[in-house]
């Protein structure tokens, strides 16, 4: 067994040592500290001074990989890094060199980007950099900022100092104390008005919350109705370029009218022959200059217009109505229809004339005397029609209706809300002085869910002593004069 010294077994472990320390210092040089399977990425400054090969990439105070290499390219320097591969960047991301401390070594701070769907992969480029400003750079700002303080304080001295400085300084500062008593005093006297304004303006700030929180649908409603207009504006503007565009390349009549003159010169002829004309007018020559210039033609002439004008007028307020009316009674099992055609010559004031078909039908009283004894007797008429013709006057809201209601006497009263959208009714008809009989009396709602679509829903006859109450509930077709004309139009005529 051959015998090793101590001193050769202190030489072998540590020229082992070195060897393991050599290898290792190898190894993190070509790895990076475990970055060999990350990916490269690179960034252009537009200077690097001070900062070293190998240098710390971090995000948030986090090592996440290594500056690889720095090259010069264009003037500016080319940095690349390696990061770890487990670290994903945005598209967007920000490169900044940074310092630790201030005498501390540089190191790239990154930014990882807000961009989860685009990253950047191996050779990518960062596109946002920022260099931090170097130690001699603040160093020459700091002695500029010294040099204007310097100044600002010299001014200072010139103006503050001596007797007469010192009486300027005493005045303002005699002139502040007045200031601030006239404020307190100002303060202690308003003490009440202030507080009202205050709260005058707490309430005000309460409300407008309120108003924003309430019409918080209809705020955004409005900001996307502007956008859609914005963009409308846009294309229009895009067109109205298009236009000018086509014009200026002679393209079109417009932009043959423009670019060609031969067109151009006919126009001008056109112009002259028009201005000829013009002042054969303005001298009375021909037919139209004796209408213009004698006074009488014109007066007549004007007097024609407004008799038309105001035919015309009337001929506009003029309209009619024809509506269909369906209404099912629920006691009855049974429906009620209705057929109307409304005249209205004015806005305030219609007529109305329909027929009603009742399935309970109407009962009629005879009465007979027989060797001095009086009978009454009852009869119904189911399959015959009920006829309306009423005479309406509209004040603000309110509708009065009087005249024949299913074929007796009766009046009507409608409210009308919601832009008349929406109709409540009451109607009363069919009064008898029987003590044993009792009047006619109908309340209902009438709804317009679409332009010529209506619901209604209400209670028929609801003191009726004969049984012939009921809730019902249907709809209503309504057509204006236009609308049937459009339609009779519409229909195809057979040959």
């Amino acid at each position: 067994m051959v015998n090793i010294s101590s001193e050769a077994k202190v030489g072998l472990f540590v020229l082992v040592g070195l060897i393991i320390l050599g290898y290792m210092s190898f190894r993190v040089g070509q790895q990076g500290f475990g970055l060999k399977n990350g990916y490269t990425v690179r960034a252009v400054f537009p200077s690097v001074a001070g900062l070293d090969r190998d240098a710390s990439v971090q995000i948030a105070g986090v090592e996440i990989g290594r500056v690889e290499e720095i090259q010069l390219q264009d003037g500016q320097a080319l940095v690349t890094l390696r990061i770890r591969p487990n670290v994903k960047l945005g598209n967007d991301a920000a490169a900044t060199i940074k310092t630790h401390g201030v005498l501390g070594d540089k190191y790239i701070e990154l930014a990882p980007g807000t961009n989860t769907q685009a990253f950047l992969k191996e050779g990518d480029q960062i596109q946002q950099v920022e260099s931090q400003a170097d130690i001699d750079r603040l160093l020459h700002q700091i002695a500029l900022i010294a040099d204007d303080i310097r100044g600002v304080t010299s001014s200072l001295n010139k103006a503050m100092g001596g007797e007469r400085g010192e009486a300027s300084l005493e005045e303002i500062v005699e002139n502040a104390r007045l200031l601030t008593k006239n404020l307190n005093a100002l303060v202690v006297n308003n003490e009440e008005a202030l507080r009202f304004t205050l709260d005058n303006a707490r309430q005000l700030t309460d409300n407008l919350n309120r108003v924003v929180v309430t019409n918080d649908a209809k705020i955004t409603d409005v900001m996307d109705n502007l956008k859609d207009a914005s963009k409308q504006m846009e294309q229009t503007f895009a067109q109205l370029n298009e236009i000018t565009g086509s014009i200026n390349r002679g393209e079109g009549s417009l932009g043959h009218l423009v670019k060609n003159q031969e067109t151009a010169q006919k126009l001008s002829q056109t112009m002259t022959s028009l201005q000829e004309v013009s002042d054969k007018i303005n001298q009375g020559k021909g037919t139209i200059g004796k209408l213009i210039n004698d006074e009488q033609t014109a007066r007549n002439l004007d007097e024609t217009i407004k008799g038309i004008n105001r035919y015309v007028s009337k001929s506009e307020q003029f309209r009619t109505y024809l509506n269909y009316r369906g209404e099912y009674l629920f006691d009855k099992s049974d429906g009620k229809s209705y057929v109307d055609i409304r005249i209205q010559p004015k806005e305030d004031r219609y007529y109305l004339v329909g027929v009603v078909a009742d399935p309970r039908g109407r009962r009629t009283v005879k009465e007979r005397i027989t060797n001095g004894v009086m009978t009454r007797t009852e009869e119904w008429e189911k399959d015959g029609l009920l006829f309306n013709a009423q005479v309406a006057k509209r004040f603000r809201n309110i509708v009065l209706r009087g005249g024949v209601l299913e074929s007796t006497g009766g009046v009507g009263l409608d409210y009308l809300m919601l832009n008349d959208r929406l109709k409540l009714s009451f109607e009363a008809f069919d009064f008898n002085s029987d003590d044993d009989d009792r009047a006619h009396l109908k309340a209902g709602m009438e709804f317009q869910v679409f332009k010529h679509i209506y619901l209604t829903a209400g209670w028929d006859d609801f003191i009726s002593k004969r049984s012939n109450s009921s809730p019902f509930a249907g709809f209503a077709i309504r057509f204006e004069d236009d609308d049937l004309k459009y339609l009779l139009s519409s229909v195809p005529i057979p040959k």
